[in-house]
């Protein structure tokens, strides 16, 4: 059903992601919206989470190459009840030995989701808090200019990281804006490095 959902023809996609997980979430979302289930999944995915979460066990073992895809698929099952786009997905998933990449699948679908209620999330990761103006200031600067556009609500996170030493990394989608200190650096050290060696 999955696979036949996919060839109906393809629902737009509100974010184009990239990588392996990007693009697993973006032929769920495709399924789910042409059968009227974005929530459905949305909730499974969620459900499927907070087991992960509470159990890291689970994880290790849909990653595991010692556990043969019957046993996978076991183990999915036993994640609880859902719909039959998240079954088949995830057999899709265990077929394809990407079971290891459902946290990151989760995660894109999340995405995927907020954009189409017309939120994007920004993650602004800094060596240290930023205030609540600065974090205003960084909102404001992407969507006014225009790297932002056609969403209704941008939610912006802050993350500390202290080893970029000064600056900022702002991430959104799939796109990524490094203006931290030891990204400076380390070009500097690559050009340093490649005008001695030269």
């Amino acid at each position: 059903m999955f696979r036949q959902a996919l060839n109906v023809g393809k629902a737009q996609a509100p974010l184009t992601l990239f990588g392996i997980d990007g693009k697993y979430a973006t032929a769920l979302f495709q399924a789910a919206a042409k059968t009227n289930e974005l929530a459905a999944v949305e909730s499974d995915l969620t459900k499927i989470e907070q087991v992960i979460a509470k159990e890291p066990r689970v994880e290790e073992l849909l990653g595991s190459p010692l556990l043969n895809k019957t046993a996978k698929e076991q183990l999915i099952e036993s994640l609880g009840k859902k719909s039959d786009i998240t079954n088949n997905f995830f057999q899709t998933l265990a077929e394809n030995n990407r079971l290891s990449e459902t946290r990151g699948v989760i995660a894109a679908y999340k995405s995927l989701m907020e954009a189409q209620r017309g939120v994007v999330s920004v993650k602004v990761t800094s060596a240290k808090e930023l205030s609540a103006k600065d974090l205003k200031q960084v909102k404001d600067n992407l969507t006014k200019g225009g790297l932002i556009k056609d969403f209704k609500e941008v939610n912006v996170v802050n993350k500390v990281n202290p080893s970029l030493m000064g600056g900022m990394v702002v991430e959104f989608g799939d796109f990524t804006i490094d203006m931290s200190v030891s990204s400076r650096l380390a070009k500097l050290e690559k050009l340093l490095t490649d005008s001695i060696s030269a």
